[in-house]
């Protein structure tokens, strides 16, 4: 019995949807104020400046002149400060309509006009649009590699010859091996999580979890190169999970 990815993160969506992006006790529902959900957006700023930076400087384009397709947006921690960013049109699209309701909440609040939000089924997207910029990040991870890299080959059709791709993903660990043993089974197998977190909090229930998939870094530069012929690759560390920022400009359509 595998967790499914979409489930885990509807429901996250549903009970925790800022705990599901930024897992720190903080940001759990139950210990939310209007400082903390501040301080949770201060966040999506900052990644958003970093971004803007390291286009400018790789690509030499302004992140205002860009519109921008935020894939696995949450509750709007970036789509919402790249939208602020850019004077174009800005989309953000995950798979749970919990959060995408919560979403668009937070843009109302903030009056941000240039920006939409979508859902999706978690497999298909081809009613999206087309962008010059597509942004994702702590996204993929989360979801099957399978499922994952078919969703990635989407997303590189709905990137404009030209465009910018920024994605991360994992490919591998440095946990011990019973840390991550714990943690695999956990995600993977409902019963093992049903038991382990009934012991841990000595009621019956089974926490919420998110998978932490490694993909196959060949396989990525291989999909890579059928679009671009150059790609920057920055080394990440979440937790002992081990994975790159790749980003490149997309110079060429797929053949065949």
């Amino acid at each position: 019995m595998r967790s499914d990815s979409i489930i885990n993160w509807k429901n996250l969506g549903k009970n925790d949807p800022y705990y599901g992006v930024l897992s720190e006790e903080k940001y759990k529902m139950e210990r939310l104020s209007p400082e903390i959900v501040n301080e949770f957006f201060k966040t999506g700023e900052s990644f958003v400046s970093d971004t803007g930076r390291r286009i400018q400087k790789l690509f030499d384009v302004n992140i205002k002149d860009l519109s921008i397709l935020d894939f696995g947006c949450g509750v709007g921690r970036l789509a919402i400060p790249f939208a602020k960013a850019s004077e174009k049109q800005v989309c953000g699209i995950d798979v749970s309509p919990d959060i995408i309701d919560r979403a668009i909440d937070h843009q109302r609040a903030l009056e941000v006009k240039n920006l939409i939000f979508k859902t999706y089924d978690g497999s298909n997207l081809a009613d999206i649009g087309m962008f010059d910029c597509i942004n994702s990040y702590i996204v993929f991870q989360h979801i099957e590699p399978a499922n994952g890299m078919a969703l990635l080959s989407q997303l590189l059709q709905k990137l404009r010859v030209g465009g910018i791709m920024q994605v991360q993903l994992t490919h591998g660990h440095r946990l011990p091996p019973l840390t991550y043993l714990n943690f695999y089974l956990r995600t993977k197998f409902y019963p093992y999580n049903l038991i382990y977190s009934s012991l841990k909090n000595r009621k019956w229930g089974a926490e919420a979890t998110m998978q932490m998939n490694h993909y196959n870094t060949k396989a990525l530069f291989n999909l890579f190169s059928e679009y671009t012929d150059q790609v920057h690759v920055e080394f990440t560390d979440h937790g002992g999970h081990l994975g790159a920022f790749y980003l490149f400009r997309k110079n060429k359509e797929r053949h065949g």
